[in-house]
C-alpha cells in the first residue's frame, strides 16, 4: 500500500461510547488507533443515542483523520441497552458513505444491523457500484445466545430455519472472526466466507497488579468482610452471561465457607437484573455494583482474589484477559474463544459449561492454594492481547485488500452476484 496515499475506512457498528461493552470500548480504541496512523481517515458510523453524556467524544478528543458520524437509533428488541440503526437510518448511511467515497466499508454484528432494526445492509449497494472491500466482522454469537432469553427462542428458529444469518453475512466479501471458536461458529450456521484474525484487545497497560489494594472494595463490602475472599464477575449482565450459575455455585461455597464473598461488578436489561438479584437474595455477602469504569474498574479487578466468566458463548472474552492483566486467577468456561488461549492448570481453570458443583469445587480451588505460577504465566500471556496488536493485525490485513488489485476485484464481484 502506498505511503502517501489516504485510504478512508467506514466501519458501521451498533456498539460504541456512551455504551460501556467490550465490543463498544474496542470499536472506539480501533477507530483512534487506525487515525493515528497517518495514511488512514477513519469514518465511524454509530447511533445516535445520549448524545449529551458523550464527553469522551469530544472534537477537542478528536484526530483530524477520525469522523464520527451519529445516525437515528433505536434500543433493539432482544436486548435494549444496545440501540440500533432505524429503518431511515440506512438511507443517512448511505448518503453519508457517497459523501466520504471510503475505499473499505466494515460492519460489525451484522444481524443488529438487519434484524428487528434497519433491515438493511448499508454500504452493500456502494461497495458494489464502486468495487470495494465490503467486510463484516462477526462479534457477538447472537445466534446461540437468543436461545437464554426468555420468549426469544422463537428468534432462533426463526433464523436457523431461513438460514437468515448465513444469507446475510453472505452479502459480505468476508467475515472476519477474532477467535477460530467464533468461525467454527459460524461454520455450522452455514457461513463459510469467514477468515480468523485475532483483532480484538484491550488496554493491557490499564490493567496491572499494583492497583491491588482492599480500600478500592470498601464501597460493597461490609465491616466484617475485610478479611474475605473475594470472587468476582465484571460484565454485562445478559441472560448469556450465565450469572445464574454463578451465583447458584456461589451459594454451595457460602455454605461451607462463611469468609467468602461475592461483587458482580455490571449492569444489563432490568429484567435480566431483577431476575439475578431475586436469585442472590437469600444468600449473604453478595453485592451488586452497576456498570464500573476506568480506573475504577481496573483498581478492583487487581483487589479481588477469583475472577469467574461463566459464560459459554464469548467469541472473545475482554474481560478474562484484562483479569489475567490484573493479576487475579480466573476461572471459567471450557467453551468459545476462551478456551483457545487459557490453559487449565497453566494460566487460569477451565470447567465445563452449565455444571455448578465443578464451578464452585473450581473456584474454591482458586482461592485455596497458591497460585502464584499461574498468575505469573497469565500475566505473560494476556500481554499479547493488547489494542496495538490487534489492530496491527487488521492493518495487515487492509493493505493486503486495499491492494484492489485486478484478482481482488475480479473475487469481490463474483462474490456479489
Amino acid at each position: 500500500m502506498s505511503s502517501d496515499k489516504i485510504y478512508t475506512l467506514a466501519f458501521l457498528v451498533t456498539a460504541f461510547p456512551p455504551e460501556v461493552s467490550g465490543s463498544a470500548l474496542f470499536n472506539w480504541a480501533r477507530a483512534q488507533w487506525f487515525a493515528k496512523q497517518g495514511n488512514y481517515r477513519v469514518v465511524v458510523f454509530a447511533p445516535d443515542w445520549q448524545k449529551e453524556l458523550d464527553y469522551s467524544l469530544t472534537l477537542s478528543n478528536l484526530d483530524h483523520n477520525l469522523i464520527i458520524e451519529r445516525y437515528p437509533s433505536k434500543p433493539w428488541i432482544p436486548y435494549k441497552l444496545t440501540y440500533v440503526p432505524t429503518f431511515r437510518a440506512a438511507h443517512q448511511i448511505n448518503q453519508k458513505l457517497a459523501y466520504y467515497q471510503p475505499n473499505l466499508i466494515v460492519m460489525t454484528d451484522v444481524e443488529r444491523y438487519f434484524l428487528l432494526s434497519a433491515w438493511q445492509l448499508p454500504g452493500r449497494g456502494y461497495a458494489k457500484a464502486h468495487h470495494i472491500p465490503y467486510i463484516a466482522e462477526y462479534h457477538t454469537d447472537v445466534y446461540n445466545f437468543s436461545a437464554t432469553y426468555p420468549g426469544w427462542q422463537w428468534l432462533r428458529t426463526f433464523i436457523g430455519k431461513f438460514h437468515l444469518t448465513s444469507y446475510l453475512y453472505h452479502q459480505f466479501d468476508r467475515t472476519i472472526c477474532p477467535s477460530s471458536a467464533a468461525s467454527r461458529s459460524c461454520q455450522e450456521m452455514g457461513i463459510t466466507n469467514t477468515c480468523v484474525i485475532p483483532f480484538f484487545g484491550t488496554d493491557i497497560s490499564t490493567y496491572n497488579p499494583n492497583r491491588r489494594h482492599r480500600q478500592w472494595l470498601e464501597p460493597w463490602l461490609s465491616p466484617k468482610e475485610k478479611e474475605h475472599k473475594i470472587l468476582l464477575f465484571l460484565g454485562r449482565l445478559g441472560f448469556e452471561k450465565r450469572v445464574d450459575l454463578l451465583i447458584e455455585a456461589f451459594a454451595i461455597l457460602k455454605d461451607q465457607h462463611q469468609n467468602y464473598s461475592l461483587i458482580i461488578a455490571g449492569d444489563g436489561p432490568v429484567d435480566v437484573v431483577t431476575q439475578l438479584k431475586r436469585l442472590a437474595e437469600p444468600i449473604s455477602d453478595i453485592h451488586f455494583t452497576g456498570f464500573l469504569l476506568g480506573e475504577t474498574k481496573a483498581n478492583v479487578l487487581a483487589s479481588c482474589d477469583v475472577f469467574c466468566s461463566p459464560s459459554p458463548y464469548e467469541t472473545f472474552g475482554l474481560t478474562v484477559v484484562e483479569a489475567m492483566a490484573s493479576g487475579i486467577p480466573v476461572v471459567t468456561v471450557n467453551s468459545g474463544a476462551v478456551s483457545e488461549y487459557i490453559l487449565h492448570g497453566v494460566n487460569g481453570y477451565l470447567v465445563q459449561p452449565n455444571n455448578i458443583e465443578e464451578l464452585a469445587n473450581s473456584i474454591h480451588n482458586a482461592l485455596s492454594i497458591n497460585t502464584t505460577k499461574i498468575v505469573k504465566r497469565a500475566l505473560q500471556d494476556a500481554s499479547q492481547f493488547s489494542v496495538e496488536q490487534g489492530c496491527h493485525n487488521l492493518h495487515n490485513y487492509y493493505q493486503q485488500i486495499l491492494g484492489i488489485t485486478k484478482e481482488y476485484k475480479s473475487l469481490t464481484n463474483l462474490s456479489r452476484r
